[in-house]
């Protein structure tokens, strides 16, 4: 009997301390983005990602983000790259950028929980992508061709 209830408290120990293991989320900086097309013009609150840790993490784990929100990806160089969405929950949109602000490429991107996930890529060298929730583009028109320009909140003391 005390064999069973010793290996009954290991297990509840061990499965307790597996599911309470706290994923870190990084801080990302803070600003807007407003993107324009042919008269439309919209602009949403983003965060950005810009150094490798905070581009690696990007919106991973999160259950849920809002209809006007985006993550921007500003890069040090233009460049080709490719975009998992490994333990990202959220079905997005991915604009990809050039230098000048100029959206190159719009691609659909699903969740995926497996070990290995689809890579979105485009031939054409980037220096910016932004991540939305799947549908935004669409419900604002915005297409290939849209340009944008950001700004990142200064921190304030007070």
């Amino acid at each position: 009997m005390q064999k069973i209830a010793f290996i009954l408290l290991i297990s509840i120990i061990f499965f307790t301390n597996l599911f309470s293991q706290s994923i870190n989320i990084p801080e990302f900086p803070k600003g807007t983005l407003t993107i324009s097309q042919e008269g439309s013009i919209v602009t949403i609150p983003i965060e950005i990602a810009n150094t490798n840790e905070l581009r690696e993490f990007g919106l991973m784990y999160k259950e849920d983000i809002p209809e006007d929100y985006g993550m921007l990806f500003v890069f040090p160089t233009p460049g080709i790259r490719g975009f998992w969405m490994k333990n990202t929950f959220v079905e997005l949109d991915i604009a990809f950028i050039d230098s000048s602000g100029t959206i190159l490429d719009i691609q659909n991107m699903k969740p995926c929980e497996e070990s290995t996930c689809p890579i979105y890529i485009i031939y054409k060298p980037f220096k910016f992508a932004l991540e939305v929730k799947a549908g935004f583009f669409d419900r604002y028109g915005f297409t290939e061709g849209a340009k944008i320009e950001w700004s990142i909140k200064e921190f304030q003391n007070h």
